[in-house]
């Protein structure tokens, strides 16, 4: 018969009752040669008593050792084989022990269970019907050949009645056991169903979680995580404590002395992200466990950008209309003036005041309309080995001024390979146009030239491009460095204040990013770090 007649795994249960039935037979061999017992075990047929246990005994041990070798899954047969060969042998026991008085015949309840917790239905009413009908049969052999008295048929007649109600009772039991266990077994499917499913979209999603304990021991970090956090080679996997991401473990150290202080983005050299760290504990414990999220700051960023574009879009076209028009009428006005005859010196400085003045508003506002306009725009694969001098070139030629411009170039990549970069082309001159016009202007005021210093690097195999700007100028001083890509913000009178926003701008619509910082020789510098050229956006 096949193996889905019997309970499902059978293999640990048989082997407990196997042990049973080799201790069974062991204590009987025992009790019988050491002679405890000889006025009850085979006090009617020693030799029989003797032969059966020796035999039960050494076929149970051989089951043993096969269930050892083999985990022998049993089927309903060879359960029904193995109950059968019990009831003989209790039988033949119990008529060579003198009859039901022996008590012998009382271990068959133990078989009758057994049968009603390995077998179903039908097969296990026939191991009680046929234990109960082979006690009967063995008391009214012993009766008829040892003379036993007709009351122990009574006896008989009620250790049958007990092994159909120890049957009854198991089979019931055993099946309410097996639909608490079926239903324990749904629900434990269900939940790790649940958690595969919770764990895929984990490892998909693009936000980084890491999910650590009281001890500050990692237990989950997704691949997000990683690629945001610059770690390489799946090498997150085999990170055990959160102090070995360091980055992580000083937000973490603010955060427990600070939990209501927003956390300032922070910016990832390996991977080039700008990512914003959060936590969260998960429960009210002390000793709960801790969420991280990682967030890349530039897509925020750019979420956030698009709303203030929309809102800036509409301000702009009211500006536009609201200021331009008188604004044309006052730089016409002095235009006018400028062409009247026998003006004096004074109102000579004062046209210029106003021509000078009208184009610097004139200009703000369209940096603030060009800003507002701004769309995703089409990116594409670069070698800024070959679009930079081209782009240096060009602007050499619209750009004569005196001093000449000086613009040298240095590429750095492994084995000469291209610099790959994914922008788009437009945004880049744009933004290199505004920071080469800053960087020479505070160059010249320096030193009397116009001199700057193109870096574009790849390391580590490509993964990392940017682009350095390095000037010859004093840098920024500390009190201006937080505020230099504020909009409208700047430090001399000429400047509409907007070159240096727009430029992280249009970065940040590229998922690039744009930083100030001085370089190992000292030397004031903006970096662009660029999106890797496979990365999709």
């Amino acid at each position: 018969m096949a193996k889905t007649d019997i309970y499902d795994n059978n293999y640990g249960l048989l082997r407990v009752y196997t042990y049973y039935r080799v201790a069974l037979g062991s204590l009987l061999l025992m009790l019988h040669t050491s002679d405890l017992i000889t006025d009850l075990l085979g006090s009617i047929d020693k030799q029989l008593f003797l032969y059966t246990t020796l035999v039960y005994t050494v076929l149970n041990i051989l089951t043993l050792l096969r269930l050892w070798i083999s985990r022998l899954e049993p089927t309903t047969s060879q359960v029904v084989f193995f109950l059968i060969v019990d009831i003989f042998a209790l039988n033949l026991l119990s008529y060579a022990s003198g009859g039901i008085k022996s008590g012998i015949g009382y271990l068959l309840i133990i078989t009758a269970a057994t049968g009603a917790i390995f077998l179903r239905g039908q097969w296990a009413m026939f191991i009680a019907a046929f234990a109960a009908i082979s006690a009967l049969a063995e008391t009214i052999i012993s009766g008829i050949t040892h003379g036993n008295k007709a009351a122990d048929l009574f006896s008989a007649a009620a250790l049958g009645i007990l092994l159909f109600a120890t049957a009854i009772l198991f089979q019931y039991l055993t099946q309410r056991i097996r639909e608490s266990t079926a239903e324990a077994q749904d629900q434990a499917h269900l939940a790790a169903k649940a958690i595969d499913i919770s764990q895929q979209i984990i490892a998909r999603m693009r936000t980084g979680v890491l999910v650590m304990d009281a001890e500050e021991k990692i237990q989950l970090i997704n691949h997000a995580a990683g690629e945001l956090l610059g770690l390489k080679h799946e090498m997150y996997r085999d990170i055990s404590d959160i102090e070995h991401i360091p980055i992580v473990y000083r937000a973490y150290q603010q955060w427990r002395e600070s939990p209501t202080t927003l956390q300032e983005p922070v910016h990832i050299a390996q991977s080039n992200n700008d990512v914003r760290i959060n936590f969260a504990m998960l429960g009210e414990q002390p000793n709960a466990s801790i969420l991280v999220f990682v967030e890349d700051h530039r897509l925020l960023a750019q979420e956030a950008q698009k709303l203030k574009l929309g809102s800036l879009g509409q301000l702009t076209a009211s500006i536009a209309h609201e200021i331009r028009n008188p604004l044309g009428a006052i730089s016409h006005a002095a235009q006018l003036l400028a062409e009247t005859p026998n003006r004096e010196s004074s109102d000579e400085r004062l046209l210029n005041i106003i021509i000078n003045h009208s184009k610097r508003v004139n200009q703000i506002i369209e940096n603030t309309l060009q800003l507002s306009r701004r769309s995703q725009g089409q990116a594409e694969v670069i070698d800024l080995r070959q679009w930079l001098p081209k782009f240096i070139a060009d602007y050499e030629i619209t750009h004569s001024i005196d001093p000449p411009i000086d613009i040298e170039l240095v590429f750095i990549s492994d084995n000469n390979e291209p610099i790959l970069a994914k922008i788009d082309v437009n945004h880049l001159r744009q933004i290199l146009t505004n920071l080469i016009e800053n960087g020479l202007r505070y160059s010249f005021k320096n030193t009397g030239l116009h001199h700057l210093l193109l870096r574009a690097s790849n390391i580590d195999n490509g993964e990392i491009t940017s682009l350095q700007i390095q000037d010859d100028g004093v840098g920024i001083s500390k009190e201006h460095l937080k505020h230099i890509f504020e909009p409208f913000y700047t430090t001399e009178n000429t400047g509409s204040g907007l070159g240096l926003y727009v430029s992280r701008e249009l970065c940040q619509l590229n998922q690039a990013s744009l930083n100030y910082f001085y370089n190992d020789n000292e030397k004031s510098c903006f970096q662009i770090n660029f999106a890797h050229a496979q990365q999709m956006f």
